[in-house]
């Protein structure tokens, strides 16, 4: 009885959802192709009346057959106050800022119903990065992607990362799920939900939020950190599990994390010195040693199209991310350093890990050899307001054998988040 009652809940609410959608010129399909703790997301078509009365719409649609959208609804009566008045501005925020760019999710409109807040977003229905890695892993009998079809995607990667950053938002929450594919195989960067524009100048954000297993290390000690700086480690750990099919640290509690992270990741057999040494060089426990974004793109295993990375955006005159650091000297290409058998503790495949280069960086004389010295500086620390009261709780998933889903560090709605 009470599983009946619930069913006809939901159908009255989908019927209001339609209705709202309609009034706006949108027809809301049933399929639901993703869902988060307070929203769903389906699939819908945008009317001819309505593509005509939204440049948007209708500038990204004109290159498409189709004129499908996903449609994100949010339900304002059930989510904590805390989330509707502060963390779903900043994601419409940072949606706006971060408009146009081919590999960013773009969001057309938001608009207000009676209990529920919609997000008509473009739709990428070629899945997450997180399938594709999986279903290439089973088709080739080996995990992870090759190697180039690794590079072409991480390059779309860093160039929205680039945007975002150059756009003065900070993702703060970049994994393999949030990353989507389009049919025309276009990464697209989506999931702003934890996303902080930056503010002052060298100030430094606190909250401890993303997904343990993409987390940079110093936000599991408790520090106050970098958002830049920590997306570039997230892009160390998305790119080590596009080429290997697994996540490079994989523990529940923070501090055993922090152990792994110190070893470093252990590489399997048949992967170039120069994947393993750029993936290292954004591992750095010490995050102002991380590669700059404009480093990353100039390193050696992003070549040729380097060049190329940051004017992808489809927004005219995108400018190269000027990077910057508060008060060191510019800094080389770290060595390039061949995997060393010694005595330090082996993970579970058997291999030792690379230890982690230490922090401070290196003086400017010792660049890579074989790899041009490339001098240019960090880019500006994040910032925005100091949270308290966070409470974390992890979640695993993911089906045996394949790349799992890393722990979810989650708020809780009876914690609120006081700046």
């Amino acid at each position: 009885m009470q599983g009946s009652s619930r069913q006809k809940l939901d159908q009255r609410t989908f019927r209001a959802q339609v209705l709202e959608c309609r009034d706006k010129g949108y027809l809301l399909s049933s399929k639901k192709i993703g869902s988060g703790a307070f929203s769903k997301v389906y699939l819908a078509y945008a009317t001819q009346e309505r593509i005509q009365h939204n440049p948007r719409l209708a500038s990204d649609l004109r290159g498409k057959r189709h004129t499908m959208v996903a449609i994100k609804i949010i339900s304002t009566a059930k989510v904590p106050v805390e989330f509707s008045r502060k963390f779903l501005p900043r994601e419409i925020s940072s949606l706006h800022a971060t408009y146009k760019h081919l590999n960013v999710v773009q969001l057309y409109e938001t608009y207000q119903g009676s209990q529920r807040c919609y997000l008509v977003l473009e739709l990428a229905d070629g899945g997450d990065l997180l399938q594709h890695i999986n279903a290439m892993s089973a088709r080739r009998c080996c995990p992870g992607l090759e190697e180039k079809e690794a590079r072409r995607l991480f390059r779309q990667l860093v160039s929205a990362v680039a945007h975002c950053h150059n756009s003065g938002v900070v993702h703060r929450d970049l994994k393999c799920e949030n990353i989507l594919l389009d049919e025309r195989g276009f990464l697209k960067l989506t999931d702003f939900g934890f996303a902080s524009q930056l503010g002052l100048k060298n100030s430094l954000l606190s909250t401890f939020c993303g997904s343990m297993a993409y987390t940079a290390p110093e936000i599991l000690m408790s520090k106050k950190y970098s958002g830049e700086q920590a997306d570039l480690w997230s892009l160390g750990v998305i790119l080590y599990a596009m080429v290997t099919g697994k996540l490079p640290f994989k523990e529940h509690q923070p501090h055993r994390m922090i152990l792994l992270m110190r070893r470093g990741p252990a590489f399997p057999p048949g992967l170039s010195p120069e994947c393993q040494d750029l993936i290292q060089a954004l591992l750095q426990l010490c995050p102002r040693a991380r590669l700059g974004l404009q480093q990353v793109a100039t390193h050696r295993w992003m070549l040729p199209a380097a060049h190329m990375l940051f004017r992808i955006s489809t927004a005219p005159a995108e400018s190269v991310v000027a990077s910057r650091e508060d008060s060191a000297p510019p800094r080389p290409l770290q060595q390039l350093r061949p995997l060393q058998h010694q005595e330090t503790p082996k993970n579970g495949s058997g291999q030792v890990p690379a230890p982690l280069k230490a922090c401070p960086r290196q003086a400017a004389g010792s660049a890579r050899p074989g790899i041009r010295s490339i001098a240019v500086t960090n880019l500006p620390p994040g910032a925005t307001f100091a949270l308290s009261h966070v409470h974390h709780q992890e979640r695993a998933g993911a089906l045996p054998g394949q790349l799992r889903a890393g722990e979810w560090i989650e708020r809780r709605p009876d914690k609120p988040f006081i700046p």
